[in-house]
């Protein structure tokens, strides 16, 4: 086993460097060992920001020497097969899901808003520009406004010299936690947007800003769902990462819903939106939040350790109690030919707004969007939504052949105003290949349902199966 790794890493790193963009957010799998990576210093850059780019991945690996410990090794041969995987002129699929129930929790990876859907993808990868169509069917409940076809996953990517310009629908993850993020996360379905990010990290040669180290930077204009109050609610998201020392990774992010089919959407309500100018005013035009996030590699008693951090706050003068926290630590251990990740983490949304005399109802919401911080009623943020304090626990094992498990359980406080709810949750998958595609197979157990008005069973059965040709 060890020759056959060792003669398909020297066979993959040989290959041309071409690529899709980026990693996406659906194979939690492949960000282990890429956090792995990044934790060994193998991987140069910060690694918390998704979509994560490629060029920067494919540089490292290139320089990448032979690793001394085994499970360094699997992660290095495993983002190697993925890379591979990716060195196409174009790739085409099919993905099929199917859900008891759509998933209340959603974290990094595979996401089921629906029952079932189908969906069909063709992606096509030049040297300076990129597509992908992706066409998803779903399985609606009876009266929701979303579409039952969505062009959720799609692209057209633009690369000029150091910097990508897409339009896109990508779901994005901000920020070092393992089962959910704060300001942005994949809980909720991907807002059609304009992106412009940078395409390398490399360092800046001006001795000003040498000292951040790799640095990658993304922002985004988009527009939100037709039936929100306003409706057709614009969005701006920006994200600063940087890797300053090789032990830290550092982000700063901020995202915005300003104008709408009734409020001003004109250059100068962008600019007061973008200064916060318009913040404490009687006539504001938008809800902003930031959040500052950080990760420390360290080894601690001969083992490695990656302990991290991320606090998001109203930029826009609320006036909270205290920041949306979370804090977490994620270790790794194994050999060729599988490696063991564990993580365990904190997450808080429950917080009182200055003004008001009870905590609560104040996280994600807003004074100008009657819907707050949402879309299609779904958190943009925490997976976990507003009002809720939740410990998890995570662990995952995948082997180089595709088979994997993971498993996680968190125990949390669901608040609202007529119920506060303490509930368990156990989350098993499974994945394996199956026909020339990727099954994957997830359960969920419930003590209590966290939301009792939405009738949900206290167990699920979801699955997945992908097939590319």
């Amino acid at each position: 086993m060890k020759l056959t790794l060792s003669l398909l890493s020297l066979a993959l790193s040989s290959l041309p460097l071409v690529a899709a963009p980026w990693v996406d957010t659906t194979d939690n799998y492949l960000r282990q060992s890429l956090q792995t990576l990044a934790h060994a210093g193998v991987i140069t850059g910060p690694v918390n920001t998704y979509p994560l780019m490629w060029r920067n991945i494919v540089a490292d690996l290139a320089k990448a020497q032979p690793q001394p410990t085994e499970e360094l090794r699997f992660a290095l041969a495993h983002v190697r097969s993925a890379l591979h995987a990716n060195q196409r002129n174009y790739i085409a699929g099919v993905k099929l899901k199917a859900s008891s129930d759509p998933s209340l929790f959603q974290s990094f990876g595979e996401s089921y808003f629906d029952q079932a859907s189908a969906s069909v993808f063709k992606e096509y990868i030049a040297e300076n520009w990129a597509g992908k169509t992706q066409v998803n069917y779903r399985n609606l409940d009876d009266g929701s406004t979303e579409q039952d076809v969505t062009l959720d996953g799609s692209y057209l990517a633009v690369i000029a010299g150091n910097w990508v310009l897409a339009l896109d629908q990508q779901p994005i993850w901000w920020g070092p936690g393992q089962q959910t993020a704060l300001l942005v996360s994949n809980n909720a379905r991907p807002v059609p947007s304009l992106r412009l990010s940078r395409h390398s990290w490399q360092a800046s040669e001006n001795s000003l800003l040498s000292w951040l180290g790799p640095w990658s930077f993304t922002a985004f204009v988009g527009q939100g769902e037709h039936h929100t109050v306003p409706g057709q609610i614009n969005h701006f998201g920006a994200r600063f990462s940087a890797r300053p020392l090789p032990q830290l990774e550092l982000g700063l992010s901020r995202v915005s819903q300003w104008g709408g089919d009734t409020l001003d959407n004109g250059l100068g309500a962008f600019t007061d939106m973008l200064l916060l100018n318009d913040a404490d005013n009687a006539a504001a035009n938008s809800d902003n939040l930031a959040a500052v996030d950080l990760t420390w590699h360290t080894t601690l008693f001969s083992r490695p350790y990656s302990f991290y951090a991320e606090l998001a706050d109203d930029n826009g003068g609320n006036g909270l109690s205290k920041p949306l926290q979370l804090y977490g630590a994620r270790t790794f251990f194994g050999n060729e030919s599988a490696i063991h990740t564990l993580n365990l983490e904190w997450s808080d949304t429950f917080i009182r707004c200055q003004a008001q005399q009870l905590s609560g109802n104040c996280a994600y919401e807003g004074d100008i969007y009657p819907q707050g911080y949402r879309r299609y009623g779904r958190v943009i943020g925490s997976g976990y939504g507003a009002d809720a304090q939740v410990l998890s626990a995570g662990y995952r094992y995948q082997t180089f052949d595709g088979y994997s498990w993971a498993a996680s359980v968190l125990r949390g406080r669901f608040i609202s105003a007529s119920n506060t709810v303490h509930n368990w949750q156990l989350r098993l998958e499974y994945r394996q290949p199956l026909f020339n595609g990727l099954l994957s197979i997830e359960g969920r157990v419930f003590d209590k349902s966290p939301q009792p008005e939405l009738n949900i069973k206290r167990g699920s059965l979801a699955t997945t199966w992908e097939y590319r040709f």
